[in-house]
């Protein structure tokens, strides 16, 4: 299992502060809120930065005309949103792999279910993403039964799995073994972020 970090906060200054505590500790940086609020030449800085670093380019919009910016600057991963036309995931997948950069299909619509995983993996995404419950006000974190659905129909690509996470809610997801897990405040809001990173990658370890 791979850790990702959600940076969702608006502030470059904690971005910066953050990632230089955390960056040997966690494998994805996922460029959310802050990219959002910075752009994306903020994904060259980070590799440049930090070489070797896989970088998520999460603004889980539509239109390739809105991605390419982060595909062109280097992304090894972005985020589409499930609602986009197979036509869209179709035009992102034969723009963005020959530089290498992954389509994420972000299931963050919660009323999608297993006709969406089987959509999605037909379609040839490299990673499907989502909440680990359907329904985050009918259930704690710690329901995981899309994730069980998803472990059942998805067969080829990686899975993906975020929403509030800490070391109190997360096992039962964990005990899935998800290809990666998405981690944010709970790190990035931390009084010390790299000891919050590190407890998260120790619980990681155990059922890796």
């Amino acid at each position: 299992m791979k850790l990702q970090i959600a940076m969702d906060m608006t502030s470059p200054e904690l971005f910066w502060d953050v990632l230089e505590k955390v960056h040997d500790v966690v494998d994805i940086v996922e460029l959310g809120n802050i990219g959002m609020y910075c752009g994306a030449l903020m994904i060259p800085e980070v590799k440049a930065k930090y070489p070797g670093k896989a970088i998520c380019w999460d603004q889980k919009v539509s239109s390739l005309y809105t991605n390419r910016p982060a595909i062109d600057l280097g992304a090894d991963y972005v985020s589409v949103s499930n609602d986009a036309s197979d036509k869209s995931f179709i035009e992102h997948m034969e723009y963005a792999r020959p530089m290498n950069c992954k389509i994420v299909a972000d299931m963050v619509t919660m009323d999608a279910g297993s006709a969406t995983f089987i959509r999605l993996e037909k379609l040839g995404v490299d990673q499907i993403t989502f909440y680990p419950n359907a329904h985050r006000d009918r259930y704690p974190v710690g329901d995981v039964y899309t994730l069980e659905i998803a472990k059942k129909l998805v067969e080829k690509t990686e899975i993906s799995t975020y929403g509030g996470f800490t070391p109190a809610n997360m096992i039962p997801v964990l005990e899935l073994k998800p290809d990666v897990v998405v981690v944010g405040a709970y790190i990035w809001d931390a009084e010390d972020p790299r000891a919050a990173a590190l407890e998260i990658r120790a619980l990681m370890d155990k059922y890796s």
